[in-house]
């Protein structure tokens, strides 16, 4: 007689990322190509715009609606995401923590100090309704577990694919991007949105000159506008990645240049600082540009390990692939709460 044959896990992922915006979806989507991979059969559904509570109620009917036709229920993002995907009945609950959905924007009032600040309310409103919740970094974990109470914190950092991103011939990878000879120190600096406060491209840009000014080599390539299959050529052809964020989760640029064997030069955010600890190539510095720009020349000047991608190796995708269904095929295995039981959880959707 044959085997039975196993039942495919199908896995709903709930997500406010604007198909609009192909890069803002990338991590999500190369993650999602890892899960399936493994044999998941994987449906990603956009809740839409969640900034008002017309639209979180919709995504909420919507969420609870679809969650009878799958076996778990993955929110990939706190905020009003997790909020919305919180309505889904019957199935485990997994909650991914990326990064602006729990810290906060602390230096000017405006647009994301409000919205930081409201995101992470509606992340720890959310919260307890999870089985297990996901942070991308072992600091945001360690906080989460802190601040929360909550003890099911796991950390797997966004996959980036260590097939594409992998270290080059400086020389090489300049003259194919169309910069032949080109000797200068290459800094990259990488965000979706130059006017995000958050990344405090400014104090990028004054380290840089600061840093310039001393050396006189150098060259600022800004990657903002580049479709993300250029990244791994360029962040190759860099000599250092600069980020000068306020908040990270866990910054995928500073992944992907480490992956190129590229160091960087940093605020204190996410897990670098354990990097910088154990690598000289790699330093981490005061929000302030005299530091910054001292440590961009420090750097350079400084011979180390040029084996930074074994950092990123525990990124890679496979390795989150194996944690995230692993994760998924111990919760639906795991007994569900009783009808009365989950009569209660589900008060209030």
């Amino acid at each position: 007689m044959s085997a039975r044959p196993v039942p495919t896990l199908r896995v709903l992922w709930t997500h406010n990322f604007d198909p609009d915006k192909p890069n803002s979806q990338v991590y999500m989507n190369t993650a999602a190509a890892g899960v399936r991979a493994r044999g998941v059969d994987l449906h990603l559904e956009y809740l839409g715009n969640l900034r008002s509570i017309p639209n979180v109620l919709r995504a909420r009917r919507r969420v609870r609606e679809l969650s009878k036709e799958f076996d778990l229920v993955h929110a990939q993002y706190g905020s009003a995401c997790a909020l919305a995907t919180t309505a889904a009945v019957g199935v485990p609950r997994v909650l991914s923590i990326r990064g602006n959905d729990w810290s906060v924007h602390r230096e000017r009032i405006g647009f994301y100090y409000i919205h930081t600040r409201l995101a992470r309310v509606m992340t720890r409103l959310a919260i307890r309704r999870y089985d297990c919740v996901i942070s991308v970094s072992n600091r945001m974990a360690g906080e989460l577990r802190r601040v929360t109470g909550v003890p099911n914190v796991v950390t797997i950092p966004s996959p980036i694919d260590v097939t594409r991103f992998v270290p080059r011939d400086k020389r090489e990878a300049r003259a194919e991007l169309g910069f032949a000879g080109d000797q200068r120190k290459w800094i990259l600096f990488n965000a979706l949105n130059l006017n995000d406060p958050i990344k405090r491209f400014p104090l990028a840009k004054a380290a840089f000159e600061m840093a310039n000014a001393k050396r006189g080599d150098l060259e600022l390539r800004v990657a903002h506008d580049l479709p993300h299959a250029m990244l791994p050529l360029y962040a190759a052809a860099c000599d250092v990645i600069l980020c000068t964020s306020e908040t990270e989760g866990w910054p995928n640029s500073v992944k992907e240049a480490l992956a190129c064997n590229v160091p960087f030069v940093s605020t204190d955010v996410s897990d670098l600082r354990e990097i910088a600890r154990q690598e000289p190539t790699c330093r981490v510095c005061a929000p302030d540009a005299a530091a910054l720009a001292g440590g961009i020349c420090a750097a350079l000047d400084t011979t180390g390990s040029s084996e930074l991608r074994k950092y990123v190796a525990p990124m890679s995708l496979e390795a989150s692939s194996n944690g995230l269904v692993g994760i998924y095929e111990s919760l639906v295995a795991s007994p569900r709460p009783s009808r009365s039981a989950a009569a209660h959880i589900s008060v209030g959707d």
